[in-house]
């Protein structure tokens, strides 16, 4: 009996700017080696490839569904972070949850000012300031498909990159007994 090979994981990361995404993400892809881990960046793909702005309907949403797709596709674990406002992003984001067997949803959940205070502290904060942030600023929205798993300014980076590792670790006795050997990836 071959036994079926489960999907890669898709983790979705949201919140606002400000709030931790991306270091989260960089710690997460450190830790599962840059080959096994793709990432796909809201404002990489919507500000840096298409220079687009966050608009309803706007490309950058498909950009984003096709790129994660592809990237799960071809077995690697797939990483989306971004503020992904859930009026504009939600029904693309449902899609690729149904797409996998193991998708994996997590958002942060602060206050404007603890954004603030945290931009404060990256590399970046001098690209834009409090102006800017409040414009995009709003708060966290859950989706209305997936409880995700939300954190409060009492987590650290630390804190929630374990959680989110364990999370993917416990995934693999829960979805399928391989572990990505039968492709030559490993997810953990």
């Amino acid at each position: 009996m071959v036994a079926q090979r489960a999907e890669p994981p898709l983790v979705v990361i949201r919140g606002a700017s400000g709030s931790g995404k991306s270091t989260v993400t960089k710690a997460l892809r450190h830790r599962f080696g840059k080959a096994e881990c793709a990432v796909v960046a809201q404002d990489n793909v919507r500000r840096t490839i298409l220079r687009e702005r966050d608009e309803p309907g706007g490309f950058n949403i498909d950009l984003i569904e096709m790129i994660a797709m592809e990237c799960m596709k071809r077995g690697r674990l797939t990483i989306i972070e971004g503020i992904l406002d859930t009026d504009r992003y939600g029904e693309m984001l449902e899609r690729l949850m149904t797409s996998t067997d193991r998708p994996f949803f997590y958002a942060f959940d602060l206050s404007f000012a603890q954004t603030l205070d945290r931009h404060a502290t990256r590399p970046e904060a001098a690209e834009f300031g409090p102006t800017d942030m409040r414009t995009w600023f709003r708060g966290h929205q859950p989706l209305p498909f997936v409880a995700e798993t939300v954190f409060d300014v009492s987590w650290s980076v630390e804190a929630v990159v374990g959680r989110i590792y364990d999370d993917l670790r416990s995934s693999i006795g829960r979805f399928g007994a391989d572990d990505g050997r039968a492709s030559g990836r490993k997810f953990l």
